[in-house]
């Protein structure tokens, strides 16, 4: 096995995980949950509101990511609250936003993306 090939199978696992990483990240319900949690905590029913989406699509995405670790969640008497739990997630976001909204194609409103760009964990 040459040098390369041993690289690689050592670092199949950390592909893997890497792989799973980006697909976590990959839906647009997700990355908008990420936008609106990325600078506050909200409740279930404050992010199904702003994002104007069903609470069992929202509960459903909330729950993967605070699985992953991207969120965490907290209890308040009947009421849950999310808030972003791994900074570097809303930073590799922000980092392709702004990447593809460069980019000449698809038009993006440059204004949003700086709003999301300008926002800290």
């Amino acid at each position: 096995m040459n040098d390369v090939a041993q690289e690689l199978s050592e670092l199949e696992g950390l592909f893997e995980k890497v792989s799973g990483y980006f697909s976590l990240l990959s839906e647009p319900m997700r990355l908008k949950i990420l936008h609106v949690l990325c600078n506050t905590e909200m409740s279930v029913g404050d992010i199904v509101d702003t994002l104007g989406a069903t609470q069992a699509n929202v509960s459903r995405h909330l729950n993967l990511m605070h699985r992953a670790g991207v969120l965490t969640r907290r209890k308040e008497g009947n009421l849950v609250y999310y808030a972003v739990g791994d900074a570097e997630a809303v930073q590799i976001c922000r980092t392709v936003s702004v990447n593809m909204a460069s980019a000449p194609e698809p038009p993006t409103r440059r204004s949003s993306v700086k709003r999301f760009m300008g926002k800290s964990t």
